[in-house]
């Protein structure tokens, strides 16, 4: 007996396609939030302004972080990629210090605005990195990634190049 694959392959499609659809679109999106660049804030972080209520977090060296970020306190950060640091004016001055010295940099620091999905401000960043995805997957927890930079910009490819030397090394014996 002869079985007609080719009349059966496109229902297996049409059927796959259409439950892929009815699941993806039931399924609950977590709220979103903004990491929103604001050049207002950046003297915040310029004259090393410690916020009063706010918890702050880095990535990177603690002595030279890449990215930081102060989160008020009505807040909670749910993360595994920011090291929380108890803030003082003089972390903040050096942290400063550090990043006027390397202000010759084509990978200049932003400073913005972290918003919840409903519009308020949850807290501020700085960073060379300008895109990131904020989620709050419930009231009051928020999970903020690591910032990335647009492609193109020599931070991003150098940011490329640090994570494909970390995670590639060549082949020993060849």
């Amino acid at each position: 007996m002869k079985t007609h694959s080719l009349c059966i392959a496109p229902l297996s499609f049409y059927l796959f396609g259409c439950a892929l659809l009815f699941l993806t679109g039931c399924s609950a999106k977590m709220p979103t939030g903004t990491w929103q660049v604001d050049r207002g804030r950046q003297m915040t972080f310029e004259t090393a302004t410690v916020l009063p209520d706010h918890t702050y977090y880095y990535l990177g060296s603690s002595g030279a972080p890449t990215s930081v970020i102060a989160i008020s306190n009505e807040f909670h950060l749910r993360t595994k990629v920011w090291a929380q640091v108890e803030i003082t004016d003089k972390i903040l001055r050096g942290w400063q210090q550090w990043h006027t010295a390397t202000g010759t940099s084509p990978c200049r620091y932003y400073s913005g605005v972290i918003l919840t999905p409903d519009g308020r401000q949850a807290g501020v960043w700085y960073s060379q990195n300008i895109i990131n995805t904020v989620r709050m997957p419930e009231p009051g927890v928020l999970e903020i990634f690591q910032p990335f930079s647009t492609p193109g910009r020599e931070c991003a490819e150098r940011e490329r190049e640090r994570v494909f030397q970390q995670t590639w090394t060549p082949s020993r014996g060849l």
